[in-house]
Order: C-alpha cells, then sequence, then structure tokens
C-alpha cells in the first residue's frame, strides 16, 4: 500500500500533523511520500497543474480546503477537515478579508467533500461541524502526538533569566484573535508582577513589545518546544476555535496544567479541574482566577499534569490515532 501526501505548505499545525503522519506511517510498514506544493495555491487550488496532481499511489491524502484538485481515477482519495471556520459564533473575530476568503474555502470543501471516498475529522466538534455546514458524515480520528517526543523532563531554571521567580506561564501559537492572542496583554495586566508570559510569536505586536510581562522566545523547533513545556508552569491558550490543538496536546504531554477556553473542541482534550480549567470565552477575569487558583499550589499544578500525561497516552498518542488511519487505509483499499 502507497499513500501519497498532497500537502499545500501553510505553515499551520496541519503541516506538522502532515509530516508526523507520514513519518509515523512508514512506521506500520506503509510505503509513504509527502508532495509539497508552494503556499499560494492555498488560495487558488485550481490552477495546479494536472503533473503536479497526478500520483501512482494507491490513496491520496489531503487537506479539505484543496482536496478536490488531486482526484483521479483509480485512485483513492481521503480528505481531511482540520477546521471548519464557518462558524457564525466567529464571525466577530474575523476581518473582512478573511470572511470573504472562508467564503470560498466553503466552495472548495464542498468539491472536495464530493469528490472524496472517505472524510476524516480531527475531533469528534470538527466532525459534527461537517455534518451540520456541509450535510455529510466524517470520520472522527483524534490528533494524537508523539509521545516519546513530548514528555516530562527537568531543564534549567535559568532558561529565561528574566522570568526568574515568577510564575511562567506560556502561549504557544500564532499571534492571532482566533487564538484568543488579543486577551493576553488584558490577563497579564491583572494578574500583576508576579507573573510572565513566554509567547513563541507575537514579536512584532505593539502590546508585546511594550509589556514587560510578555516575552516573546521566537520560533521554536520540537525539541526546544519541549523544554519550554517543562519549563513553563502554566500553559495558557484563550482560543476561540480549534480543530483539535496539537500545542496543547504536547504541553499535556509534558505534564503541564493548561487553562484554556470552554468551547468548541477543547473539552475533548481537557478534562475540567482535573487537568486544568476550562474558561468562558473571552472572560478576562475567569481566566485571571483560573491562573490564580493553579499559581497557590505547587502541588496542584504537579497533580494536573500527571492526569495530562496519563490522559494523552491513553486518548491521544499518534500511534493511536495512525492505526486508526491504517484501519480505514486497508478498507478502502479491500
Amino acid at each position: 500500500m502507497k499513500v501519497c501526501f498532497k500537502l499545500i505548505e501553510a505553515g499551520s499545525g496541519s503541516d506538522v500533523w502532515t509530516y508526523n503522519m507520514a513519518k509515523s506511517l512508514q512506521a506500520f510498514g506503509v510505503d509513504t511520500q509527502v508532495d509539497l506544493l508552494p503556499h499560494h495555491y492555498q488560495y487558488y487550488p485550481d490552477l495546479i497543474g494536472s503533473a503536479m496532481a497526478k500520483t501512482d499511489a494507491d490513496i491520496v491524502h489531503t487537506n479539505s480546503w484543496n482536496g478536490f484538485r488531486f482526484a483521479q481515477s483509480g485512485v483513492k482519495l481521503v480528505t481531511t477537515e482540520h477546521l471548519v471556520v464557518h462558524d457564525p459564533l466567529i464571525r466577530p473575530y474575523k476581518s473582512f478579508a478573511q470572511a470573504r476568503y472562508h467564503n470560498l474555502v466553503r466552495w472548495y470543501e464542498q468539491r472536495a467533500f464530493a469528490a472524496a471516498d472517505a472524510i476524516t475529522a480531527v475531533s469528534q466538534y470538527t466532525a459534527g461541524q461537517v455534518k451540520h455546514c456541509f450535510g455529510v458524515q466524517a470520520q472522527a480520528i483524534q490528533n494524537g502526538i508523539d509521545v516519546e517526543q513530548f514528555y516530562p523532563q527537568t531543564v534549567s531554571d535559568e532558561l529565561v533569566p528574566q522570568a526568574r521567580d515568577k510564575i511562567k506561564l506560556l502561549f504557544v501559537g500564532n499571534f492571532t484573535r482566533r487564538k484568543g492572542a488579543d486577551l493576553l496583554p488584558h490577563i497579564m495586566e491583572q494578574l500583576g508582577d508576579r507573573f510572565v508570559l513566554l509567547t513563541t510569536s507575537g514579536l512584532q505586536d505593539k502590546r508585546v513589545a511594550e509589556s514587560k510581562q510578555i516575552i516573546s522566545i521566537g520560533r521554536l523547533n520540537a525539541e526546544q518546544l519541549r523544554q519550554f513545556y517543562n519549563y513553563a508552569d502554566i500553559f495558557l491558550f484563550p482560543t476561540r476555535l480549534e480543530g483539535l490543538s496539537l500545542t496543547t496536546i504536547e504541553a499535556m504531554a509534558c505534564g503541564m496544567p493548561v487553562v484554556t477556553t470552554d468551547c468548541f473542541s477543547m473539552p475533548e482534550l481537557i478534562v475540567d479541574r482535573q487537568g486544568g480549567f476550562l474558561c468562558q470565552q473571552d472572560s478576562v477575569d475567569h481566566f485571571v482566577q483560573s491562573i490564580q487558583t493553579l499559581a497557590e499550589s505547587s502541588a496542584l499544578r504537579r497533580q494536573y499534569g500527571e492526569f495530562n500525561r496519563s490522559h494523552v497516552e491513553s486518548r491521544f498518542s499518534l500511534t493511536g490515532m495512525v492505526q486508526q488511519y491504517v484501519d480505514l487505509y486497508q478498507g478502502l483499499l479491500a
């Protein structure tokens, strides 16, 4: 069995997901390849030439935003929905340009779903949104991460000298309104000088540059991320929409307690008051209270972190996710 992933580079978690899938499938004895296409095709997938779309694989696996372009006779098409962006609840957080582009995406997705032999979604919530928005059935195969790459470890207390003796929060993700990044300065302002926020993005954001409590640590590779997951005390993620957050799963696997939003797919990951706190969307006060509760007790942080590590091992491992895809592929070819 040969599987070809047609990946239009997006610079997002879906890229990471694709490469992890391809590598892990090889460990299962599946012949895989990743064909990487330039980012601009994300906006106009119809411009992809037939030579780039062609494959000699048994199965071609694509993102739902462009999958229709890779359908061909004699090859099974699997398309994965990573994020449904059409929920009216997030409309207020979109720019005019985003709203226009997402209207185009809806048309692309309709064509991809019509062409697909199998549709998958990265969470139960996302599968429900596919059904609600498009009237088609998607199989929910929840995201997983490599628990041997992300794990609890002891790291130096001097990783960020200016964070010494502070309660260290960590935010990993693009500095966007969808991720709730606009709430971060307000949360930090209420928390006060005892707290510091480390963020992998936002270096060019004026609010970050002007804040003494927010430190941009830049883009990190997987090994560096693991260090910071183990260095920080609390993972803070006030997101407004997620398919199923890979960075949150990585943080959990490293034994971090999580403070995030009680919305969309996040309750599939976080068990409230066992692995962290699920907060009311956009409620700065609720986020602050939850962070303060964890800050007051290192024992509680450790308890929640240990629960999260066990939770990921049992429900969100990369091996478990890939096995479900292998079963799906074999069923299509039977």
